[in-house]
Order: C-alpha cells, then sequence, then structure tokens
C-alpha cells in the first residue's frame, strides 16, 4: 500500500500543476532586435552646369551660298554667300541685284558682334587677322542669352520656339527678334541653328494699310 500511495501522489501533482492557471505554458517569444538606422548621407546632386551656345553655328559652312526669295520689293530677292576666315571670324556677301553688301561679324562666347558693312563689295579684300582683331565692333547681331526678353541694340528676342515654314524645308525651335523704329516700322529676323538667318521682315503702316518687305531661304548651294 505504502507503494501505491508513492506512485499516485506524483501523478495527482502533475494534474494539479496542469490546471493550475497561474502558470504560464506558453512560449516566450524572442524580442526582436531593432535595426539601428543608417547614418550614410546620400551624396549631393552635382550643380548643373549651363551649356554654352556655340554661335558658329548662326551661319552657314564656308563657301556656302544661300538664295532669298523676296516679296514686297524688287531687291527683297537676294543671294547670300558665306565665307568663314577662322572660328572666331566670318563674311558674308548679300547680293540683291542692285548692289553687293560686305559684312564681317566676330563671334566670341557672349555674342556675335558685326565689325564691317561695305557696300558696293563686289572685289572685297579680307582683311588680315591683325586687322579683324583691332577692329572695333559697329553693332551687335544676335546676343546671348538665348531666350525672350534679352536686349541688345534695340533689338529683343520675341521667341525661341518659332515654326517657320520656307520653300527649303519646315524650321522648328527658331529665334525671333524684332526692333521698333520710333515711326512705329518693325523689323523682325529668324534664326536657325546650322543655317543662320533664314528669314526677314519689314512690316510698316500706310493709313489702315499693312505693308510686310520679307525675303525668305528657298535653297542652299
Amino acid at each position: 500500500m505504502k507503494k501505491l500511495a508513492i506512485l499516485v501522489f506524483p501523478i495527482f501533482f502533475l494534474f494539479a500543476c496542469a490546471a493550475d492557471p497561474s502558470i504560464d505554458n506558453d512560449p516566450v517569444e524572442p524580442i526582436a532586435e531593432e535595426t539601428p538606422t543608417s547614418t550614410v548621407e546620400k551624396p549631393e546632386a552635382e550643380p548643373v552646369v549651363p551649356t554654352e551656345t556655340n554661335l558658329t553655328q548662326f551661319f552657314l559652312t564656308d563657301g556656302s551660298s544661300a538664295q532669298f526669295l523676296g516679296d514686297g520689293n524688287e531687291y527683297a530677292s537676294y543671294s547670300l554667300k558665306t565665307q568663314w576666315m577662322n572660328e572666331n571670324y566670318v563674311s558674308t556677301y548679300e547680293d540683291n541685284g542692285g548692289t553687293v553688301m560686305q559684312r564681317i561679324y566676330r563671334i566670341s562666347s557672349d555674342n556675335i558682334s558685326l565689325l564691317a558693312e561695305n557696300g558696293e563689295a563686289y572685289d572685297a579684300q579680307m582683311p588680315s587677322l591683325e586687322e579683324l582683331e583691332a577692329m572695333p565692333e559697329i553693332g551687335i547681331y544676335l546676343s546671348t542669352p538665348l531666350e525672350v526678353g534679352t536686349e541688345f541694340n534695340d533689338w529683343i528676342i520675341t521667341s525661341t520656339s518659332e515654326t517657320v515654314e520656307t520653300p527649303l524645308q519646315m524650321f522648328t525651335d527658331v529665334i525671333v527678334i524684332e526692333k521698333k523704329e520710333e515711326q512705329g516700322n518693325l523689323n523682325r529676323k529668324y534664326f536657325a541653328k546650322e543655317f543662320g538667318e533664314i528669314k526677314r521682315e519689314f512690316i510698316m503702316h500706310q493709313g489702315d494699310q499693312e505693308i510686310i518687305i520679307s525675303s525668305t531661304i528657298e535653297k542652299v548651294m
């Protein structure tokens, strides 16, 4: 009997422990370790450096000739020949049937300046490099920044995204400059990259009538 009592008592003890609600039998969940916040800073973005405008692209290539179709005046039609001395100096010869006009330009990173404008230039001689470098500018032909509102020599850039249809082709992203005279007349020029001046207009009013004289690029040879 003593042996039976000894065996029963451990079994009773086990049942008593299982029934006791104060004893927590749930498994202990591990405590998640916090991931340390990264302190590595992202590198700062490189500053955007504006691309320098290459103003040489506003002239035709050396030896090129272009024909312009005129409207509104007998001298509005003309041919234009381009001659380069080097990457900074270029000369053009404009022949409208009445005279030949030679223009010499200096190209810098900021603008295209006009150095000479010679009429009756049928046998014009090119100045030497030393003479070109010594020549003062007599005006600005085109100036940066090439954006709306830029002003130079009474001209102002009024558009940089014009679309212009010509007998040669359709041009997009055309730069337009305007100059208004005291009498109210308006001068307007259109520039396209790789061609230069592709159109010019002179607009005046006589009473209620608007008169437009224009020259538009027709072909390049």
